[in-house]
């Protein structure tokens, strides 16, 4: 099913369709959990893909009680990019953690009030055009659709190819922008032994493979080009020298800064 002309169409407000970054996770009420909030979180409207990689963002469909609905992901042009669905799951904690993929459009019938949450996953060929693509997350409402707009960049930043080779998860319960450390303390400090074999899918998985992503571009980059790119997203230059940030504990220079962080090493990576 597709929105028609004579159906009616919402853009999606603050009630029903969410779309964050990878690093606000979301829990079983809806809201961003408390360990990832941060004061002015990004828009996740214009968002820039690099080719040959992936990119994420977290989805949450607020969904009325007694409703059948259908979820899914249009794009335009048709197929510009690969848009895979995983359904999270919540440990024990109430933490957001193990990821279910999903086939397809997501449709059901609701007993009581849900909020449901999906990370995606956006892949982009290498050899994808630069161009600008829109991006439709589609949520049928019993009678009614809403759309949650984005017009995606797909920039001349292409990432090497890579096989991920995962090294130490930080735990559940950790802040979400701690996916970056292994990644790069095994390109700025010391090799990491990458022996882990992910036995399940992860936010935390999909996280450091996307950073391992980012590590790949900034090999080609260099050491130095890293480091001006963590002073750009606010670590003090006198801890964002790789020797210091290598010795640093994590809360010394982590504490200052949102979980989001990370996002504007990667902005400047891309650029």
């Amino acid at each position: 099913m597709r929105p028609a002309a004579w159906l009616l169409i919402v853009v999606a407000n603050a009630q029903e369709l969410y779309v964050r970054s990878e690093y606000q996770r979301v829990g079983p009420d809806g809201q961003v959990i408390g360990r990832d909030k941060t004061e002015r979180p990004r828009e996740v409207l214009s968002p820039a893909f690099a080719r040959n990689a992936f990119a994420s963002v977290i989805l949450t469909a607020n969904i009325p009680a007694g409703i059948e609905y259908q979820l899914g992901i249009a794009q335009n042009p048709e197929n510009a990019v690969r848009a895979v669905m995983y359904r999270q799951h919540y440990n024990p904690n109430g933490v957001p953690d193990r990821l279910e993929k999903k086939d397809g459009w997501i449709e059901g019938k609701t007993t009581a009030e849900e909020n449901q949450t999906y990370w995606v996953d956006f892949w982009v060929d290498a050899n994808t055009p630069v161009q600008r693509i829109k991006i439709e997350i589609q949520l049928w409402l019993g009678d009614r659709w809403v759309v949650y707009p984005m017009e995606a960049r797909i920039i001349a930043t292409r990432v090497p190819t890579i096989q991920p080779k995962f090294s130490v998860l930080p735990a559940p319960e950790a802040r979400s922008d701690l996916a970056m450390i292994s990644p790069w303390r095994d390109f700025l400090c010391r090799p990491i032994a990458s022996t882990m074999k992910p036995s399940e899918t992860s936010i935390r998985l999909l996280q450091q493979r996307n950073v391992l992503q980012d590590v790949a571009l900034a090999r080609l980059k260099g050491r130095d080009a890293v480091l001006q790119a963590f002073v750009r997203a606010g670590i003090p230059p006198e801890k964002a020298v790789a020797d210091k940030w290598c010795a640093l504990p994590v809360d010394q220079w982590q504490s200052a800064l949102s979980t989001e962080w990370y996002l504007r090493v990667r902005d400047s990576l891309y650029r």
